[in-house]
């Protein structure tokens, strides 16, 4: 497996948010913070005019939404269905698919702290190119006392290639 090429995204005060300036703006409005940073790096690697797998991974997926969400059904008792379907863990890549028109197929991968890896080995499974995206947000403030490796939200993309 090679490295054609590879972007990072880290939050931080100088980029407090990922650039998805290349997005639609009716698209970016909608866009959680995971999608936010996912198609900020994937869309720097992406092979334009070509139609490749794509394999996302993330630990928590869309951690804020599902926070909010759970929230929004203990306050009211219901939730919204348009936040229930941003909240999903192939989101990301669903949108990286509609933005690109790249019809072959994606994976999203959710494995602990073993995330990153096991998304690497998926992507190491597939013939030719395969864009790679890792992507969290930053841990809620809710959930830090209980997380041991609090993290800025932080996104990288590779495209790859297997010989």
């Amino acid at each position: 497996m090679r490295i054609l090429s590879r972007a990072e995204w880290t939050e931080s005060p100088d980029q407090p948010k990922p650039d998805v300036s290349q997005v639609p703006p009716m698209e970016r409005r909608r866009l959680t913070p995971v999608e936010r940073a996912a198609l900020s790096v994937a869309l720097k690697v992406y092979p334009q005019g070509e139609e490749v797998p794509v394999v996302f991974a993330s630990r928590w997926g869309e951690i804020g939404t599902t926070l909010k969400l759970m929230r929004q059904m203990h306050d009211e008792g219901e939730m919204s269905p348009a936040g229930f379907s941003a909240s999903v863990h192939n989101a990301a890549p669903g949108q990286l698919s509609l933005l690109t028109k790249n019809r072959a197929p994606y994976t999203a991968i959710a494995a602990g702290p073993e995330s990153r890896a096991m998304g690497l080995l998926e992507a190491s499974t597939y013939p030719g190119k395969v864009v790679f995206v890792y992507a969290e947000e930053a841990t809620p403030e809710f959930y830090r006392p209980y997380f041991p490796d609090v993290r800025p939200a932080h996104a990288e993309a590779m495209l790859l290639v297997n010989d």
